[in-house]
């Protein structure tokens, strides 16, 4: 008789948890990672007399040779830096001129392409200029300029993964 019982209580149990499971539906997709890898290429163009030349180390870079960048026709590499973000929180960066970069991820969509903002302090200030908002997706370099340096400006690229 007991083992009539507890057999009957087991079947009980199995079907409890099944049944449980079955209303709980399949299991949602795993959240994407919330901390990506930012790339920070910074590079100095100028206008120099002839063709010009893109340093090698910077690599294929077919956006520097359309407009707006391509009224510079000489990029140097002076600076490249790995950049951990994580959601919500700035990561800065000095530049070669003294001031300093702010990345922050502000989302990663559905669809994994990452949304970021950068900014730039006021030259001997805290405060920050807002430089760019920007959703991007792995791997897509994308630049900003404007910061005049040496006869020329900087241009930050950076490459998110």
């Amino acid at each position: 008789m007991i083992s009539r019982r507890l057999a009957a209580v087991m079947v009980g149990l199995l079907a409890l948890v099944l049944s449980a499971m079955a209303w709980a539906g399949p299991t949602a997709p795993a959240p994407p990672p919330q901390t990506v890898t930012a790339e920070v290429m910074v590079l100095h163009a100028t206008q120099q007399p002839g063709p010009g030349s893109i340093d090698p180390s910077i690599g294929n870079m077919p956006q520097l040779k359309r407009p707006p960048f391509s009224a510079y026709n000489t990029y140097k590499l002076l600076a490249k830096q790995s950049l951990s973000l994580t959601k919500g929180t700035p990561a800065t960066y000095t530049l070669v001129n003294g001031r300093v970069l702010q990345v922050t991820l502000q989302d990663i969509t559905p669809d994994h392409r990452f949304k970021v903002a950068a900014a730039i302090n006021q030259p001997g200030g805290n405060a920050y200029i807002k430089l760019l908002e920007v959703t991007a997706a792995p791997n897509e370099t994308f630049f900003v300029a404007g910061q005049q340096y040496q006869g020329g400006v900087l241009i930050i690229g950076f490459t998110l993964h």
